[in-house]
């Protein structure tokens, strides 16, 4: 009996744990050479020569539905399809106010934007001064990694909430 309520508790604290850590905004990173997005589960890096347009907009797309994403009660992170049928990359902490970055490569279009619009504004600056794009030509396509990090992210937790369940044998 004691055993199964410490199964319950292990799995309600490890899932808030996961929740509260994910649901933190991602650290965003400027350089000459592209993009860096420092996010627990879905990280990325968008390299300069990868990127076709960065602009401000005050509306993004309906989003049609989560592909691989982390959706909260304001912020989605993650992968998502868009109505128009487009796959979007989302780092967004208020997805009801604008405004928003899109930055539109080959094949993904982001969202990025911060509680604070004046955060974002600052932000799109510092990307506009910083980078130099390059001709829409040259665009090559984005390496998968982030998808394969959230999965192994996942893995990891399922195997902490499989924790209890390999002791009870040991401990009984």
């Amino acid at each position: 009996m004691i055993m199964m309520w410490f199964i319950w508790v292990w799995t309600i604290v490890t899932t808030a744990v996961l929740l509260i850590l994910e649901g933190k905004m991602a650290k965003i990173q400027v350089f000459s050479d592209g993009i860096l997005i420092d996010d627990l589960m879905y990280p990325a890096f968008i390299p300069n020569d990868a990127i076709k347009s960065i602009r401000l907009v005050y509306k993004m797309p309906d989003v049609g539905m989560r592909i691989n994403g982390y959706g909260g009660l304001k912020t989605w992170k993650g992968f998502y399809r868009l109505k128009d049928i487009r796959r979007g990359v989302l780092y967004v902490e208020n997805h009801n106010k604008g405004p928003f970055i899109e930055i539109k490569t080959a094949n993904d279009v982001y969202y990025i934007n911060f509680k604070n619009a004046e955060q974002t504004q600052q932000l799109y600056d510092e990307m506009n001064s910083t980078l130099k794009l390059v001709d829409e030509s040259r665009v090559i396509d984005l390496p998968k990694l982030s998808q394969k990090r959230s999965i192994v992210v996942v893995v990891v937790f399922l195997l902490v909430l499989m924790i209890p369940i390999i002791l009870l044998p040991i401990l009984v």
